[in-house]
């Protein structure tokens, strides 16, 4: 009995966002289809800001995120940035479904086997990082509501002034 709550006190105070893509550190690297089946990789963006967002249609937040999502990348893709949504739902006619009440014009994978959300260490929706020219997780964002728009947009021009 010791044992088990020994393991369940452990499991439970764990700073497991310390194992998640570390700030400063590189992105962890992905290669995976498009929902056009056009082979999408991390490193094709070398050079460009990046919003990698983890999000998923059931999800409420996410509904809302995307559109805003959007709204920067059309404004800022022409500067250098790029927002990547990565759909943790592998069913791939249920996101096609969904993107066709929500479009976007950035490019959605599908991650059916959970490798890139595994990479990223994420355990909750919408999950997004924000990564520098260099290839490096500038910033994590844990969930989404509309009033944290202007830091994100901060966060994004901050690097996009970077040279």
């Amino acid at each position: 009995m010791r044992l088990l709550i020994t393991i369940i006190l452990l499991v439970l105070l764990y700073p497991w966002e310390a194992l998640s893509a570390q700030v400063g550190l590189p992105a962890p690297t992905f290669s995976t289809a498009d929902l056009s089946k056009k082979m999408v990789t991390l490193g094709d963006f070398k050079d460009t800001v990046v919003l990698l967002t983890f999000w998923a249609p059931w999800c409420a937040p996410c509904r809302d995120e995307l559109p805003e999502f959007e709204r920067l990348y059309k404004k800022y893709h022409d500067k250098g940035f790029t927002v990547i949504g990565i759909s943790v739902e592998p069913s791939e006619s249920g996101v096609s479904s969904f993107l066709k009440k929500v479009p976007v014009t950035f490019p959605i994978v599908i991650d059916d086997a959970g490798h890139i959300a595994e990479a990223y260490r994420i355990s909750g929706l919408p999950a997004s990082f924000l990564i520098d020219r260099s290839g490096a997780v500038h910033k994590r964002y844990w969930g989404f509501e509309k009033q944290s728009l202007s830091a994100y947009e901060s966060d994004i021009t901050g690097l996009l002034n970077q040279k």
